[in-house]
C-alpha cells in the first residue's frame, strides 16, 4: 500500500531539522561510503541510510564546503575543482579525474576534517 507524504518536506526529501533557510538538506541514496555532497547551488545531499548522528556530522562537514563556495575559495564543474588557498593567490585548477574526491589530504578537505574531526571513514 502506498502512503502519501503529507508535507512539502517529505514530498521533496528535505531533512527539515538539518536544513537552514538558505541551505536545504536533501536525503538521497548516495551509495556506500558516501555520506554527503555540497553543491554549487548551495544545497546539500546526505545519504539517507546514515543514522541521525552521522547525518549531523555530514551536514556539519558539507556546510563548511558551502562556506568555501561563498568565500570563493572553492568551486567546481563537471571536469575540474577550482581552489584558491588565499584571497590574493592564483586559482589552482585540479582535474577531477586526477583526484579521489573527499580524500583527507586534499587541501580544501584537510582544513574541514581538521575542524570537524569526524566524518566519513
Amino acid at each position: 500500500m502506498y502512503k502519501m507524504k503529507n508535507n512539502i518536506h517529505g514530498l521533496l526529501g528535505i531533512n527539515k531539522e538539518l536544513s537552514t533557510y538558505d541551505v536545504p538538506v536533501f536525503e538521497k541514496n548516495l551509495g556506500d561510503g558516501l555520506w554527503g555532497a555540497a553543491n554549487n547551488d548551495r544545497t546539500i545531499h546526505i545519504n539517507k541510510k546514515l543514522n541521525k548522528k552521522q547525518k549531523q556530522q555530514a551536514v556539519e562537514h558539507e556546510m563548511e564546503h558551502i562556506k568555501q563556495f561563498r568565500s570563493g575559495s572553492v568551486r567546481y564543474d563537471s571536469k575540474n575543482i577550482y581552489y584558491k588557498p588565499k584571497l590574493n593567490s592564483p586559482i589552482h585548477i585540479i582535474p577531477r579525474s586526477s583526484i579521489k574526491e573527499g580524500a583527507h589530504n586534499l587541501p580544501w578537505e584537510a582544513s574541514i576534517y581538521k575542524k570537524t574531526k569526524t566524518y566519513a571513514k
